[in-house]
């Protein structure tokens, strides 16, 4: 699975990011994939929905993530890719190593490895509702 993380801070997450107005999900993640990564790619089968909540400098902020798997011959399993973007880097992890990288919205920890494992189920997970502590806070991307 490919990580991203941003330079000095703790905290992993997906390679992705927000949608502008008018776009699908499918179409950002491709935008952001070649803006972040330099490369084209496909969006493909959509993996589930997790939302999140977390705190940031004493301000709670939601999110909502939709997942897709993404296909790329320009992305070499193994070979970490070179971000475009100074601020941030870019690696692959093995799934024995997930509990490690602190992956944020921490519901992907569990759902990423259960889909790895052959459960090809959609997922739908929420921590909106769950009290913030030291897992959903200082989230940094």
């Amino acid at each position: 699975m490919l990580l991203a993380k941003a330079k000095g801070q703790t905290n992993t997450f997906l390679p992705g990011g927000h949608i502008e107005f008018g776009e699908s999900a499918k179409d950002a993640l491709i935008r952001e994939i070649r803006e972040e990564l330099g490369i084209d790619c496909t969006a493909g089968r959509f993996l589930g929905v997790v939302e999140h909540k977390w705190e940031q400098d004493q301000v709670v902020h939601c999110e909502i993530n939709q997942v897709f798997e993404i296909n790329s011959s320009e992305l070499p399993y193994g070979i970490n890719p070179t971000s475009i973007e100074p601020h941030l880097e870019f690696y692959w992890c093995h799934k024995e190593e997930i509990e490690k990288q602190n992956l944020q919205p921490y519901p992907f920890r569990h759902l990423i490895l259960r889909y790895l494992n052959g459960n090809k189920r959609v997922w739908w997970e929420s921590t909106v509702n769950v009290n913030l502590d030291d897992s959903n806070r200082n989230k940094f991307f």
